[in-house]
């Protein structure tokens, strides 16, 4: 670069570029010239009117500046109520709000609480519903049962008052060829409702030597006693025998401790029925010894005097079968 500088001031001629450069140089200047006086001028306006404006404003009157001081005044104490006001409203506003809000959370737990109270009372009536429910079905199921136990009980009682009024003689020193035929045929008289022979098993017609009849009332039974006692039993296969018809506890069984105790009170009142009438055979018998010819009473009370030997007053056990009499 230094060298083309050179090479083009050596060629241009030193006349010709001095006189080209004062001219710029002088031209800048005469422009530079012009902006500052254009500006010192500009500067000059704005003093001027400055001061002109400084100038006009001590034209305005005091009273003029009472009125903007109390207009300002006014301004600035009519904006601190407005603010005031403001702030006041803003305060009333939020206590609304907040009295609003505090009422909707009372109302809303009231409603809550309410609600709660009505589900629990539900929840309550419910649970006491299904208490209610399940001790009616306890009692029913109590009072069905209770009335099952009374039907058995009603029934066993009625089994126990069947068993005890049944009226059950027993029927001894039958012969082996004895069947039901025979005996309907010897009780015809004081027919019985029901006949029970007691067979082997081995040989079911072949009988063991006894026998049960039931009656159907006391009365049946009680004859039954008095007329068959001893009585000969005849059925034409083997020669006759004496029969015995004793009262029984029914059904037979096994020997327990209140069996026998029923049937010994029974054979006892039987005993006592059974003397008494020994007795009254024997006073019949007197009186009619008595009223009889000396000869003929004589041969009478030598017989009847078998009789009554037969059942003397001292022995409980007159008028039964000596077998019978181990047992009691």
């Amino acid at each position: 670069m230094g060298d083309k500088k050179r090479k083009l001031a050596e060629d241009t001629p030193v006349d010709e570029v001095a006189p080209e450069g004062k001219k710029i140089k002088k031209e800048k200047k005469d422009k530079k010239e012009k902006k500052e006086k254009k500006e010192k001028k500009e500067k000059k306006k704005e003093k001027r009117k400055t001061e002109q404006e400084v100038e006009a404003v001590p034209e305005i009157t005091a009273e003029e500046k009472k009125e903007k001081t109390d207009e300002a005044k006014t301004t600035d104490f009519s904006s601190k109520e407005q603010l005031k006001e403001k702030r006041e409203r803003k305060k009333a506003e939020k206590k609304e709000k907040r009295e609003q809000k505090e009422k909707r959370s009372a109302d809303k737990a009231d409603l809550d609480d309410e609600a709660r109270a009505a589900k629990k009372a539900a929840k309550r009536a419910k649970h006491d519903k299904k208490k209610v429910a399940k001790e009616e079905a306890a009692t029913q199921e109590e009072s069905a049962t209770n009335g099952e136990e009374m039907e058995v009980d009603a029934e066993a009682e009625n089994e126990v008052q069947q068993k005890n009024s049944r009226f059950i003689c027993f029927v001894g020193n039958l012969p082996y060829s004895a069947n039901h035929e025979s005996l309907t045929k010897h009780f015809e008289k004081n027919p019985p409702a029901e006949i029970r022979v007691a067979t082997k098993k081995e040989a079911p017609t072949k009988c063991r030597g006894f026998a049960f009849i039931e009656f159907d009332n006391y009365d049946r039974m009680k004859t039954c006693l008095k007329l068959y006692h001893h009585s000969m039993f005849d059925d034409g296969k083997y020669p006759p025998r004496r029969m015995n018809v004793e009262l029984t506890a029914g059904g037979g069984g096994a020997n327990s401790e209140h069996r026998k105790a029923k049937i010994q009170a029974k054979n006892e009142k039987l005993n006592e029925e059974r003397q008494r009438l020994a007795k009254d055979i024997k006073k019949d018998k007197k009186k009619h010894d008595k009223a009889k010819p000396a000869h003929n009473g004589a041969a009478a009370s030598g017989a009847n005097a078998v009789a009554v030997d037969a059942a003397p007053e001292d022995d409980r056990f007159a008028g039964m079968h000596p077998s019978r009499r181990g047992r009691i």
